[in-house]
């Protein structure tokens, strides 16, 4: 995702003989969006650990609402992007194969009305502050409040004495 928020305008605006670009950007926004659909059926089957008990009550309001603004950008993001194509296409006068990693075509969607680009760029915007905001918070959390907030990303693992065999 940071690869794209930071290289996407590029990518997008190489030279018109050179098609890497589009299609590399393309083709990370859809792999983005298969890992959000992943993730999110693995929030649903674990749910996150509690929160510290020090927390007050507008940050732990904070962290959900942030974490739930993550899961609707990190899928408007790639939808928004893949209803911008039909306008990429037509404005760069490029031919209508879009394909992931090259390996097999997108299906492109259908052109609407409203210019999906400019969606697709406050998203990543918003995205972009939204993610600062998050680091600078797990920053705060971690040195300090020294709780253990910034590490309840890392997978809990169960060590290998407490697996019954």
């Amino acid at each position: 995702m940071v690869f794209l928020l930071v290289f996407g305008e590029d990518l997008i605006e190489q030279d018109h003989g050179v098609q890497i670009g589009p299609a590399l950007h393309v083709s990370v926004g859809v792999t983005i969006l298969f890992l959000t659909i992943l993730r999110l059926l693995w929030r649903l089957a674990n749910p996150p650990p509690a929160y510290p008990a020090g927390m007050a009550w507008w940050e732990k309001l904070a962290a959900k609402i942030t974490h739930l603004l993550f899961y609707v950008l990190l899928t408007a993001l790639p939808l928004s992007g893949w209803l911008a194509i039909p306008e990429f296409l037509e404005d760069e006068h490029m031919g209508r194969d879009v394909s992931i990693f090259g390996l097999f075509p997108l299906p492109i969607a259908p052109n609407i009305d409203l210019s999906m680009d400019d969606v697709h760029e406050f998203a990543s915007n918003v995205t972009i502050a939204l993610l600062l905001m998050h680091v600078l918070a797990a920053l705060k959390h971690h040195f300090v409040n020294r709780d253990d907030v910034l590490r309840r990303i890392l997978p809990r693992w169960k060590p290998a004495s407490d697996i019954e065999g």
